[in-house]
């Protein structure tokens, strides 16, 4: 899988089957982009606690008029 970027619009595009990275390789329009190897040590997470999420509830409806006054 390679992945180009274009010269002049700043666009990602990524292509898998090798005839197309082939053809895209004497495209001057884009340039080929070096992807950084992902670590495992990188792809390690912290445990981290979260506050459970807290439904609102919402009344249907339009709301009362409030009193002029």
């Amino acid at each position: 899988m390679a992945t180009f970027r274009c010269l002049q619009s700043g666009n990602t595009v990524t292509f898998t089957y090798q005839h197309d990275i082939d053809s895209m390789k004497g495209h001057q329009g884009y340039v080929r982009v070096e992807e950084p190897e992902v670590t495992i040590e990188s792809k390690t997470r912290t445990d981290t606690a979260f506050a459970p999420v807290i439904p609102t509830i919402k009344r249907m409806g339009r709301p009362r008029k409030v009193a002029n006054g």
